[in-house]
């Protein structure tokens, strides 16, 4: 099953950048063998449905927004239930169940909505500059970085 890694986020607006940082950190974690494409991304829609053509698997790593108290969680979920995000009223794109659909009827090779995983970390403070997210989405990156390799089932060392 050929598997996509993707970090996605804006690492120039604090919590938001989460997902770029944490595939760095699990680029270190990943052992040599493992069969697994990772990559960075700042788009969204259709730009990302269109990294995923010709992938069985995807796992993506995102800032979830939610309220300050509720930063730093980590949460595992798939495509088939993906809660509205910002850009899903945005004019310019589609959200990514929408570029989804748009894919698979325009014959694009896309994985299965139940083959597309999220790990979604908390977090609050998503539109403010800052090159480091806050603290509690900073301590979730190695926890979500497990959540990942369990996915992947890939031992935790």
């Amino acid at each position: 099953m050929k598997t996509l890694v993707i970090g996605l986020g804006n690492p120039i607006l604090t919590d938001d950048g989460v997902g770029i940082y944490a595939v760095r950190a699990l680029r270190e974690m990943l052992p040599p063998d493992v069969p697994v494409d990772v990559v960075e991304l700042s788009v969204g829609g259709l730009r990302l449905m269109e990294t995923m053509v010709d992938y069985d698997r995807v796992i993506l790593i995102d800032a979830l927004w939610a309220p300050a108290d509720r930063r730093g969680e980590v949460l595992v979920f798939d495509a088939r239930d993906m809660p509205e995000t910002l850009n899903t009223r945005s004019t310019h794109d589609a959200d990514l169940p929408t570029a989804l659909r748009i894919g698979r009827a325009l014959g694009a090779h896309l994985p299965e909505d139940a083959d597309i995983q999220i790990v979604a970390i908390t977090a609050y403070d998503v539109l403010d500059f800052c090159e480091q997210p806050s603290p509690p989405v900073l301590e979730a990156i190695p926890l979500a970085c497990e959540a990942v390799l369990d996915l992947l089932r890939v031992p935790v060392t």
